[in-house]
């Protein structure tokens, strides 16, 4: 055997490589590809296509999710190609403006690939999809969080507070006119005051966010996921202990306290951080939804995955597309690059199938549905116990009412006995002796 490798003269280009793994893939597989080039219309149909397979209950928010993106995509296209007649340096918009399109496309096309991987069984990102669609996840969680930390207008109780606030904005803007006038290098900057220029860019968080109501939210998720029964597979991070002062150093490197300003921004960050792994509470009503559809109650209609309809295709080339071997591609490309698309890792994303005697992905795609009764039951129990929904509660914190949070809970009720079983069971009685015979 050689030491060492002889090149060849001339490899393949990436091109024909390209060609050669469509040709085998394109023979054996169980979806519509999409057409090359990638044109926005045929990643836009693709999806459409794709939310229609989804149960009853993901629909709504699948097809919402994919017209919002492509219709904000759109407009963002439209609003560039005006802008792009007015710029002087028009190569380096245009080459800006193809990769934002082509980032866009490639995020479309990435999608059609994951949503064809749930439906054809892969549980991981099902899950995944389940929790975007009931807000522990993704855009609605933020729209959901925007909703419920927005800190309503708290109005005057009597005239005395409403007069006091008045004087303290117009004392606020007499002192934005003073520092107007005074140069910045003849300011005395105090140490006590968290804004000692004229325009205050950073607010403090309670100012914007209901803190009390966050509070109770921590505190409730945070015991909740501790009894949860999958702690581990919470779709957000662990919330840590309540401490919004965390990362606020006690001096700063003069032995000074810190700057106002400074405590404004590293409590604000904590927050920031914090929010990110709280999930916020849904409508009651949806919360029921979730309970049903865990619990095995909810109608059929709303769970239940709809029969694929067959890829149209002309009968008279089954056969000659079967018969069809395409050697030039196992003459030129390396064999793991030809089997890969088929392999046991890749066949629910690619859709390519691996009809050969030793495949090890013909018996992984359940026929008609994808996933079992019960797998989709725990499915939703898992997306359950990480939703909640809000109520006031009877105490009250300063005058203002308690919010407590009801989670779902695991599932612990045993399943009825099938005939079988009970026939086991006959003639005796529940201490296990026999009926009519003394124990």
């Amino acid at each position: 055997m050689p030491s060492h490798r002889i090149p060849l003269p001339k490899g393949n280009t990436p091109l024909h490589v390209t060609r050669h793994l469509q040709a085998v893939t394109s023979t054996s597989c169980n979806r519509i590809p999409l057409p090359r080039p990638i044109q926005p219309l045929h990643v836009y149909r693709h999806l459409l296509r794709a939310a229609t397979y989804f149960p009853l209950v993901c629909r709504p928010y699948l097809e919402q999710r994919i017209k919002f993106a492509f219709r904000r995509e759109r407009e963002r296209a439209a609003a560039a190609e005006k802008k792009l007649s007015h710029i002087p340096n028009r190569r380096a918009a245009l080459g800006a403006e193809q990769f934002h399109r082509t980032k866009a496309l490639e995020e479309g096309r990435r999608k059609v690939t994951s949503l064809n991987a749930a439906l054809a069984g892969d549980a991981t990102r099902f899950q995944r999809i389940l929790f975007h669609c009931f807000g522990t996840l993704g855009k609605r969680r933020r729209e959901l969080f925007a909703a419920f930390a927005k800190k309503a207008p708290e109005p005057p109780s009597n005239a005395q507070q409403l007069e006091k606030r008045i004087t303290d904005l117009e004392r606020e803007r007499q002192k934005k006119e003073k520092l107007r006038k005074i140069p910045p290098t003849r300011r005395v900057y105090d140490r006590d005051d968290p804004a000692p220029w004229v325009n205050q860019k950073l607010s403090p968080i309670e100012d914007n966010w209901d803190l009390a109501k966050l509070r109770d939210l921590f505190a409730s998720q945070h015991a909740h996921r501790k009894r949860a029964s999958f702690a581990s597979a919470w779709p957000r991070g662990d919330v840590g202990q309540f401490n919004p002062k965390l990362n606020v150093p006690k001096t700063d490197i003069w032995g000074r306290p810190p700057a106002a300003r400074r405590v404004t921004k590293k409590v604000r960050q904590w927050w920031k951080t914090t929010a990110e792994k709280l999930v916020p509470p849904v409508d009651e009503s949806e919360w029921q939804l979730l309970r049903s559809l865990a619990q095995g109650d909810a109608p059929r209609e709303l769970w239940k995955f709809p029969l694929r309809r067959p890829i149209a295709a002309p009968t008279y080339q089954e056969d000659h597309a079967r018969s069809e071997f395409h050697w030039a591609a196992y003459a030129t490309v390396p064999i793991r690059e030809l089997e890969r698309p088929r392999s046991r890792k890749f066949a629910r994303l690619t859709g390519a199938e691996d009809d050969g005697p030793y495949s090890q992905t013909q018996n992984k795609i359940r026929e008609n549905t994808p996933y079992s009764n019960r797998k989709l039951r725990r499915m939703f129990n898992e997306v359950w116990q990480t939703s909640s929904y809000a109520a006031e509660a009877d105490s009250q914190r300063k005058g203002k009412p308690r919010v407590t949070f009801t989670w779902g809970t695991a599932l612990k009720r045993l399943p009825p006995a099938t005939g079988l079983q009970h026939s086991i069971f006959e003639g005796v009685d529940s201490k296990g002796n026999a009926i009519g015979q003394q124990s």
